[in-house]
């Protein structure tokens, strides 16, 4: 059967696992221990994405309970291994609001029109239009496989000047960018309708950079540039922060899917000159989005997930993370794209 991706529980399991058994011999050592085919399975050097696939696979032959049991030999003590061995992947289970929680709180009605939290959650009704506007500059990157393997897929978006953005893990060199299909506007309609996409292809040659210590890489659009920035809005790129507490909306393309957007429990948790974490939502299929803030501006380059330790910090937590905007222009800057 089909995993289903909107559960949180398994996206928290893949993130586990992910962390568990980071190398890719590891992973391996389970697929094999299971029953899995592993010539059905793309490896994936980030661990995220190479768990989702194995998790995928494995759900498709009902073996999701045989990769847990597996798991749980290897470390015994895990506390969320063990909750997923009973099925509660997620090892807390959540209050049923509607009957387990009793309300204390005032009952006068101009009492309860109130900002709840630290920050509004109100924003005038054309933020909703103006991020249908920038998420036609997202794009899902698709590259086939080579030599029999199985194809791969990964996020991006189309800057003001005609690059297509995205990370080094999903475009790793100039072979892969000219490999690589690009799709806007996959995408479905209100009615749940699949939109067509329109394809293009990347002109190397024009330009091309990339940074493995930084996770992103551009390659110019090829075909009229000026032509695709004019049709699908492509995003301004500019020297932007962004501060703990603030908002982070990411635009995006998880499990390779349809166009998605993460609106809940967004909240930036740390930042710096380099990275930004955030809770955000997102999937494999979700590197290389553009992570904007309420005001729609580009100041991440998401790119991973899982149990992450603040640079200096010493203790890990759950959550996601991206390349501060400005790390990717200083690099843009230095390889002549802008």
């Amino acid at each position: 059967m089909p995993v289903d991706w909107t559960n949180p529980l398994l996206r928290n399991l893949n993130d586990v696992l992910a962390y568990r058994f980071r190398r890719e011999e590891q992973a391996d050592q389970i697929v094999e221990e299971v029953g899995l085919n592993p010539i059905f399975i793309a490896s994936d050097p980030m661990p995220s994405t190479n768990w989702y696939n194995i998790l995928t696979a494995a759900a498709g032959e009902g073996l999701l309970n045989d990769v847990v049991a597996a798991a749980l030999r290897r470390y015994p003590k895990d506390p969320f291994l063990q909750s997923a061995a009973k099925g509660d992947l997620n090892g807390v289970r959540g209050a049923d609001i509607a009957s387990d929680v009793e309300w204390h709180g005032p009952k006068e009605v101009s009492s309860l029109e109130k900002i709840i939290g630290e920050r509004s959650t109100l924003l005038p009704i054309s933020f909703l239009e103006q991020g249908m506007q920038r998420a036609r500059a997202v794009v899902r990157i698709l590259l086939p496989g080579e030599d029999n393997a199985a194809p791969s897929s990964g996020s991006g978006f189309l800057s003001d000047n005609g690059l297509i953005i995205t990370n080094h893990h999903v475009l790793a060199d100039a072979n892969a960018a000219r490999r690589a299909i690009i799709q806007f506007n996959y995408q479905q309609t209100p009615d749940g309708l699949d939109v067509q996409p329109h394809e293009a292809r990347l002109d190397v040659d024009a330009g091309f950079a990339t940074s493995a210590e930084d996770d992103w890489s551009a390659a110019r659009i090829g075909g009229d540039q000026a032509l695709f920035v004019a049709d699908w809005g492509g995003l301004p790129l500019r020297e932007r922060t962004v501060k703990k507490q603030e908002a982070i909306n990411i635009i995006q393309h998880p499990g390779g899917g349809p166009k998605q957007i993460a609106l809940y429990h967004n909240v930036v948790v740390y930042s710096d000159e380099r990275v930004v974490q955030y809770l955000t939502d997102t999937l494999p299929g979700s590197s290389g989005s553009p992570c904007f803030n309420d005001a729609w501006e580009v100041v991440a380059l998401h790119h991973s997930g899982g149990w992450l330790r603040e640079p200096g910090g010493k203790e890990a937590a759950f959550r996601n993370e991206g390349i501060a905007i400005g790390k990717v222009l200083a690099g843009l800057r230095a390889a002549q794209l802008l």
